[in-house]
């Protein structure tokens, strides 16, 4: 009698996936698995976080699993209608594929909360559980359900902390460009970086970048993102910044402290997210002095001097930009010039 075909699967939103679910799928490997089957979810019952689309964060997982043979992406909780129970997937699984034996994969934060699981007890008799610590053996230990326990030190990698702009090291590089391209996260890794009242003067400039962008035919995408991460090292340390200048724009750095983050910025935008828009990275570079007349860095330049929040009246400007961009870059400019003579 042939051994059944043993499959493990690891279940969840991936989104987006990174080296801790890889190290698990590859760990169950190891075990003996003959392959590990990532389940993706269409929504996460104990969650209330829209998730991004079902498209990108499978073509994210298939970027990243693409070197390992045994791997694959399983896409049947995405077929079905409601919500994702895992019960109801793992009695479908096992109509579908009877010659196969299933193994269910978990970290111990999940086991910590098996019992929130829909009919948890009818689960467990179906469906073997291994769990991989992630905060130690106690959760496991004292756990009132049959699971196996399987030690090893998990990568200590959230997708949380990823899109709040952390431990982008942890993602593969065809996942990082996926993101960039597709400007996944782009405001949840914005606002993990920012204070509040800068994050919220981003979205504003943003907003108007968009649509001054609209006004001229121009890209609203673009006009968007450049709006969003024109401050990303608004609020770095002056010591940081200065390490950034002198390393990589050395002869700026006799410019005040004050301009160095828009160049700093463009660089961060390209390093940390993975910007590759010459357009919004010239935005970025040029958006304090405003001494680029790239549409959009004009668009940019006058957002930043202009947004709605700011506290004074900058409607006729504004008007004057959405009516001619040039003729109202110029006047923005002029008007901070005076401003900053004024200031001394």
């Amino acid at each position: 009698m042939n051994k059944k075909k043993t499959i493990a699967v690891l279940g969840g939103s991936f989104d987006p996936i990174h080296a801790g679910h890889l190290q698990i799928a590859r760990s169950a490997l190891h075990m003996g698995m003959d392959e590990v089957w990532l389940m993706v979810t269409k929504d996460t019952p104990l969650k209330d976080r829209t998730l991004s689309s079902a498209a990108d964060r499978t073509a994210m997982i298939e970027r990243a699993i693409a070197p390992y043979r045994h791997i694959h992406c399983c896409r049947l909780e995405l077929e079905r209608e409601g919500k994702s129970y895992t019960i109801d997937t793992v009695r479908e699984l096992k109509r579908r594929y009877p010659s196969f034996s299933f193994f269910w994969l978990i970290g111990s934060d999940q086991a910590a909360q098996l019992s929130a699981w829909k009919e948890v007890d009818a689960l467990l008799e179906e469906v073997p559980f291994i769990v991989f610590s992630r905060a130690g053996a106690d959760v496991i230990q004292h756990a009132s359900y049959p699971l196996r326990y399987q030690p090893m030190e998990l990568v200590d990698v959230s997708s949380s902390e990823i899109r709040s702009g952390q431990k982008w090291y942890a993602l593969h590089p065809g996942v990082r460009r996926y993101i960039a391209q597709h400007h996944l996260y782009l405001e949840s890794f914005v606002e993990g970086r920012l204070s509040a009242k800068r994050y919220a003067h981003s979205v504003r400039v943003a907003q108007l970048a968009t649509e001054l962008a609209q006004a001229h035919g121009l890209d609203e995408t673009i006009a968007w993102t450049m709006g969003l991460l024109h401050d990303i090292a608004k609020e770095m340390p002056k010591d940081q910044l200065e390490r950034w200048m002198t390393r990589f724009f050395p002869s700026l750095c006799e410019e005040p402290a004050a301009i160095w983050h828009g160049y700093v910025g463009s660089l961060l935008a390209k390093r940390l997210y993975g910007i590759e828009e010459k357009s919004v990275l010239r935005a970025i570079f040029h958006h304090v002095k405003g001494d680029c007349e790239d549409p959009y860095a004009m668009i940019l330049f006058c957002a930043d001097k202009l947004e709605r929040g700011r506290g004074y009246d900058s409607s006729e400007q504004i008007a004057l930009c959405s009516q001619d961009l040039h003729a109202g870059f110029l006047r923005v400019k002029n008007e901070q010039q005076a401003y900053l003579k004024k200031e001394k």
